[in-house]
């Protein structure tokens, strides 16, 4: 041993200690699956494919991740009400990662052990589309937005004042409370029963409708 050099067993026990715990978790680390950034790659009834769009490094090696099938979608609901949207190839999602296998739970079966004892595991994930990236991203609205066809299915109540831009198409029947105003013209297929039709103030003469001639004397339809 060099003159001046003081050697200790161990510190250097310790820090080789150090080393090979530090490489154990980073290894158990990578394989300890939270969230990840996905592309949709093909899209099923109530599934999708998706493929995590940010390689994997293993000794300095970039390499891509398979592509995650039977992926459930996440729609928000409750009470047997949802909101659902179309998915399309080429849509980003957040693939959020449950931490145990739950086969079972989407078999049906709740409050049972998991059918395998994987945890953080890429195939138990949950697919949130609509993320984007910076160059497709939606600017943040003053108010609410909606954009796309939609499709309403049960009652649907309204309070407030309702502005449209439109054709609007009404297959059943139309039941209004409350009087209503018409600037413009008016076609009618089909009989008018009424108990008594207006027109203007005070109006003498005929208008025709769907065909039919209404007489009016002093604005109250008479014949």
């Amino acid at each position: 041993m060099q003159k001046g050099y003081k050697h200790n067993g161990g510190e250097m026990r310790q820090e080789q200690d150090y080393e090979v715990l530090n490489a154990a978790l980073t290894f158990a680390l990578s394989n300890l699956h939270t969230n990840v950034v996905c592309k949709v790659t093909a899209v099923g009834v109530k599934t999708i494919s998706c493929k995590p769009v940010t390689n994997r490094v293993i000794d300095g090696v970039s390499v891509e991740l398979p592509e995650l099938i039977e992926v459930p979608p996440i729609f928000m609901g409750g009470g047997n009400s949802y909101d659902a949207y179309p998915i399309t190839i080429g849509d980003s999602c957040l693939l959020i990662i449950a931490e145990r296998c739950f086969d079972a739970w989407y078999s049906g079966a709740d409050f049972v052990s998991p059918i395998e004892l994987r945890l953080h595991d890429y195939s138990d994930g949950f697919a949130l589309v609509g993320i984007q990236p910076e160059s497709s991203s939606i600017s943040i609205p003053s108010v609410a937005t909606m954009k796309g066809d939609r499709l309403a299915i049960g009652n649907w109540n309204h309070s407030g004042n309702l502005d449209r831009t439109g054709d609007e198409t009404i297959t059943g029947d139309l039941n209004r409370t409350g009087g209503q105003v018409i600037t413009g013209d008016t076609a009618q297929s089909g009989n008018i029963t009424a108990s008594e039709i207006h027109s203007g103030s005070g109006f003498s003469g005929t208008k025709v409708a769907a065909g039919v001639a209404f007489i009016f004397v002093d604005g109250i339809c008479t014949g």
